[in-house]
């Protein structure tokens, strides 16, 4: 297997990942039963890749009915249609609110801490 068919492999499958087209047992699936799946998803792509350029590159050493640049262009296709979802900064920790004490409203003498102030 080229070092290329193995890395475009996997930009194409990281796409169709993070479109949502992967079924839950995916990693022990081959690519002509991963590439249907997706298929059967709504993405022919994937399988055009597998059977086209994929599978010819990888184990037959032969060319497919793709070529190189064509695999390139179509993994780089479905890597555009992911969607990237902004993902809001946390919040930052609000600081504990300054401890108030409170004094005896008879006689004016700080009182202790109530088990809600101490945490308990």
């Amino acid at each position: 297997m080229s070092p290329s068919a193995a890395v475009l492999w996997l930009r194409a499958v990281h796409a169709a990942s993070a479109r949502g087209l992967l079924p839950l047992a995916a990693s022990g699936l081959t690519p002509a039963e991963l590439a249907a799946e997706v298929e059967r998803r709504g993405e022919e792509r994937l399988a055009l890749l597998v059977h086209g350029w994929y599978y010819p590159s990888s184990y037959g050493r032969a060319a497919g009915a793709l070529s190189e640049e064509d695999a390139l262009r179509l993994v780089t296709a479905l890597e555009a249609e992911v969607v990237a979802v902004p993902v809001a900064p946390a919040p930052a920790p609000q600081p504990p609110p300054p401890r108030r004490l409170r004094n005896c409203e008879l006689c004016g003498f700080p009182l202790p801490p109530s088990p809600e102030e101490r945490g308990g």
